[in-house]
């Protein structure tokens, strides 16, 4: 089965797009929560779910968020 859609682009979702974009990355811990953190620097945030600790991490370093970016 998954030879039968092999053909098709691999498109990322806005959120994935910005985070590259941000040079946002995240991980899950051993306890299962997410942390999101800023590439080449000491700032991260954690949370419960991905997205929130991608959130919380634009609300510390004042990004606007994939939905407000144009």
């Amino acid at each position: 089965m998954e030879l039968l859609f092999n053909d098709l682009p691999e498109e990322l979702s806005p959120r994935l797009k910005w985070q590259e974009k941000k040079g946002i990355r995240t991980m899950r811990r051993d306890d299962g929560k997410w942390v999101a953190y800023k590439t080449e620097t000491r700032f991260n945030n954690s949370d419960e779910t991905e997205v929130d600790a991608v959130i919380g991490l634009a609300k510390k370093l004042k990004l606007k968020l994939w939905s407000e970016d144009p």
